[in-house]
């Protein structure tokens, strides 16, 4: 369950999302919700909720808004669908079979990719390929998944989708654009250190 600070929080970063020039510019709003399947359908539904109805309560937009659910349960399990706000208001979102299944899959780990972890790249090269029109991307999640390709996953981060994204992860907010940022600055020190390598590695026989 999100706390009340943790929703005021959450209220402020959409808020300054939308209000990035050039993002929301009025009609109905289209936004997407990423829902990790490593966490708990029951938490999904709970903290999914929270956040659905907090929303509306903050802004008439958000009553009539064009919402895509995404299901992430592996980089070959990635449902997507168009849902009512509603639906996570009620909960009624998380109550299919095929959730459950969803679920059970995880929790067994039956396939690799599941026991590697899912790949951040592939759910940002999806996002970039089908969600340039979402002004808002929220992603609840609780860290269980890897960066194969730092590279790409800033690739995928630009021109668009780090203004948009938020991470809601075990309690912390994580701003598409900072994560972007992060990625530089690993990937900066990893080439330092390569370069530092080769020079050390370069003296007399």
């Amino acid at each position: 369950m999100l706390t009340d600070i943790q929703l005021l929080r959450l209220k402020n970063t959409v808020s300054h999302i939308l209000r990035v020039p050039g993002n929301y510019t009025g009609g109905v709003l289209e936004m997407a919700v990423v829902a990790d399947y490593h966490l708990p359908v029951d938490v999904l539904r709970e903290e999914c909720g929270q956040i659905a109805d907090m929303l509306k309560k903050q802004n008439e937009i958000f009553r009539n808004v064009r919402l895509n659910l995404i299901r992430w349960a592996a980089d070959e399990q990635i449902q997507k669908e168009v849902i009512p706000m509603s639906c996570l208001v009620t909960g009624r979102a998380f109550t299919r079979e095929t959730d459950r299944e969803a679920a059970d899959e995880e929790t067994a780990g039956v396939a690799l990719s599941k026991q590697e972890g899912k790949r951040l790249d592939e759910l940002f090269r999806q996002l970039k390929l089908f969600y340039a029109r979402a002004k808002v991307i929220l992603l609840l999640t609780d860290g269980s998944y890897r960066i194969e390709n730092k590279a790409a996953v800033r690739e995928y981060l630009q021109p668009f989708l780090a203004r948009k994204l938020l991470i809601l992860q075990n309690g912390e907010q994580i701003a598409g654009i900072s994560l972007f940022m992060e990625l530089a600055v690993q990937e900066k020190d990893q080439t330092e250190e390569s370069e530092d390598g080769e020079k050390n590695s370069g003296g007399c026989l």
